[in-house]
């Protein structure tokens, strides 16, 4: 087994190591922020152990193959296929499984390249024998392109998100007890995008909610809550004293707000 190998192995079962000692570390961070891993969507069980063991082999795999390319191809392939596994239901987690495998795995790519780098040319250094070093272009065209292309589309989704946001439709509105507040529910205006609008809308609320001072000034608002499926058609948005009650896909959701005392 060459060198290449030996280093690819210890760094990508490294990788595999920090992916549980991170994931430990952030599941009581999602538990604080979204409030517990069945409070949005249902349990998914063994699919955390499932998306746990996917990782694993890939990275076995990637130790063996040689060119840079394919193994970014792969990485890229591994996390796209645990968005398709998890999205709509569990964005949040979808999101974080994606960051958090493709992140460790690519740090492995890179940095086993790196090292094998290194201890060639200790090896030349020691002369210890003829070494052939190839000459490889460290940024591939099938690298680059789907980077460029991921990030367009993300560029894309976010200026479609906050266009859509500010031509979406007020439908509902309701004041609180003491007056000072009113809560609104909007419908995004995917539908101007046309066939793109509705792909969107697909993996997004049906409805978001703002909630506003008697003055018009923004308080609370809930359409860059990604993670969550809000809204009901029959259900309208309401005031509990400083509580305001807005119907999501799981549930009623809150927020208590302190200036609509």
């Amino acid at each position: 087994m060459n060198s290449e190998r030996i280093i690819g192995l210890v760094v990508h079962a490294l990788a595999c190591v920090l992916y549980i000692v991170m994931n430990n570390y952030a599941v009581p961070v999602y538990k604080q922020l979204v409030g517990g891993l069945t409070s949005r969507g249902v349990a998914i069980g063994m699919g955390m152990y499932f998306i746990f063991y996917f990782f694993v082999f890939l990275n076995f795999v990637l130790v063996f193959i040689r060119r840079l390319a394919i193994k970014f191809g792969v990485a890229i392939f591994m996390m796209l296929s645990i968005l398709f596994y998890m999205l709509p239901q569990y964005p949040v987690r979808g999101m974080a499984y994606c960051a958090l495998a493709g992140g460790l795995t690519v740090c492995a790519i890179l940095l086993t390249r790196v090292l094998d780098a290194a201890f060639t040319r200790w090896r030349a250094a020691r002369g210890s024998g003829q070494v052939l070093i190839r000459n490889r272009r460290f940024t591939s065209p099938l690298v680059l392109i789907p980077a460029l292309m991921g990030l367009f589309v993300l560029v894309v989704f976010l200026g479609m998100k906050i266009v859509s946001s500010l031509t979406a439709k007020p439908l509902d509105k309701d004041w609180s007890e003491s007056g000072k507040c009113y809560v609104v529910r909007y419908a995004p205006g995917y539908k101007v995008w046309g066939a793109v609008g509705r792909m969107i809308e697909l993996y997004s609320s049906p409805y978001f909610y703002r909630v506003y001072t008697k003055d018009d000034v923004l308080l609370k608002s809930s359409e860059w809550y990604l993670w969550m499926r809000e809204g009901n058609a029959s259900v309208a948005p309401e005031f509990l004293g400083e509580t305001v009650l807005y119907p999501g896909t799981q549930g009623w959701e809150s927020w208590t707000v302190a200036e609509c005392r």
